[in-house]
């Protein structure tokens, strides 16, 4: 009988208490604290020779951390230190976790038990949010607040963070129902969190997360269907998931606004419409998250070619941005204070060529092809979300976005391997 380890224990609420932080509405200094504590956690498990031959051979934490020692170069040659003070800070995260969490060594029960258990969580946070956003629709019957934002409220959250985390929510859940679950009761009980979790991302409503979520669903039924020759599983997948979204079509429609906005994709700089809302109409004549995006991303790319090789500095990024939309005459995003919605783009254009190289290599293609080796379809697919879900947010301009990333990266690259 194998004995528990103590140390193991501790490391492993640690991470339940980092992912608990993320839900209570408290000050942002308890993500922080809670982050603190993981690290430490983190490096005093295992022997210090052990982390450094680690670290000789993760070759993605090399790449890691000179993305890392970049950005700080990028602020120390910044003329706005008080800007690139702050935008430092919000990347901390991805520096102190490939040290800690990159470091560690794990076996694959042991990272997945960790996932599984951060999944229940989410789950938790979810069926709590949901209960007060139903509660305060009883008392207005106002139908916004079961949507969006609103939903996500309770935790203090915006939906697009939440929803991200329902994402892996589900993939951990199937992973578990398909590959590990044995007995009756636990795939029931995996199903009905699976299924809560669609109503909750449907709920939600972030375009990229749901798009995200409803490919893989299909990929996975085809997969199961041709490769697994799980014929009666994939099917019912299909079919179910044809279902359940009539059925969201049909009780839920405030969503189906957030892809009409996909249809309204002209813009002109200098208009002075409003932004549009998905418990509203929309008109052709509105902002929506479709074509801001679309003349930020110009905005950007712009700035990029003026500085394409080491960009225009951490501490001057947001600086040289408004101006950019000041030269445009682009009100609507000075006015709401936006930022280009792309992370590869304000990186490109922040730390130039270089940087997105770095960043590129350390965060997703040397950790993809680590996962691939060992054969890590889970550990994929969660890494392949992150990189998608930067395509339209600038996660490393929020506390929470940086965060999450910045930990989940190195957390599923800890697993023992076989040339460890």
């Amino acid at each position: 009988m194998k004995q528990r380890d103590p140390l193991f224990s501790s490391l492993f609420l640690l991470f339940l208490l980092f992912i608990a932080s993320f839900f209570i509405p408290f000050p942002v200094v308890l993500n922080v604290i809670a982050m603190g504590l993981l690290v430490v956690g983190a490096l005093l498990y295992g022997k210090p020779a052990e982390k450094i031959q680690l670290l000789k051979e993760r070759k993605h934490i090399w790449f890691m951390l000179a993305f890392a020692a970049m950005l700080l170069v990028s602020f120390l040659l910044s003329s706005n230190h008080a800007s690139g003070l702050r935008a430092l800070q919000l990347r901390i995260p991805l520096l102190l976790f490939p040290l800690s969490v990159g470091l560690l060594r794990l076996r694959r029960v042991q990272r997945n038990n960790i996932l599984l258990s951060m999944a229940i969580i989410v789950t938790l946070a979810c069926l709590a949010c949901l209960c007060r956003s139903v509660y305060l629709y009883q008392k207005d019957h106002n139908e916004a607040l079961l949507y969006n934002d609103s939903l996500s409220s309770l935790i203090g959250q915006q939906s697009i963070y939440t929803s991200i985390l329902v994402n892996l929510s589900i993939y951990i859940f199937g992973w578990f129902l398909f590959y590990v679950a044995s007995s009756t009761w636990k795939k029931i009980l995996l199903f009905l969190a699976i299924l809560f979790l669609f109503v909750i991302s449907y709920l939600l409503a972030s375009r990229n997360m749901m798009l995200i979520l409803y490919a893989t669903t299909i990929l996975f039924a085809f997969y199961s269907i041709i490769r697994k020759r799980r014929y009666l599983e994939g099917v019912t997948l299909l079919v179910a998931l044809f279902i359940v979204g009539f059925l969201f079509y049909k009780f839920f429609p405030k969503t189906i606004n957030r892809f009409r906005e996909l249809a309204y994709t002209q813009f002109s700089y200098n208009s002075q419409g409003r932004e549009s809302h998905y418990a509203g109409v929309l008109e052709a004549d509105q902002w929506n998250g479709a074509n801001f995006r679309l003349a930020a991303w110009h905005c950007g790319l712009e700035l990029f070619k003026e500085h394409p090789v080491f960009g225009v500095g951490l501490g001057d990024k947001k600086d040289e941005l408004f101006k950019k939309y000041e030269q445009k005459q682009f009100q609507f995003a000075i006015t709401t204070r936006k930022n280009v919605h792309n992370n590869y783009l304000d990186i490109l254009f922040s730390l130039g060529v270089a940087g997105l190289i770095l960043f590129i290599l350390g965060w997703v293609i040397l950790p993809f092809i680590r996962l691939a080796k060992s054969r890590d379809g889970l550990g994929i697919l969660i890494l392949l979300t992150f990189a998608l879900a930067m395509l339209t947010e600038n996660y490393f301009d929020r506390g929470i976005g940086a965060m999450l990333f910045g930990f989940f990266i190195p957390f599923l690259l800890a697993e023992r391997t076989r040339e460890n």
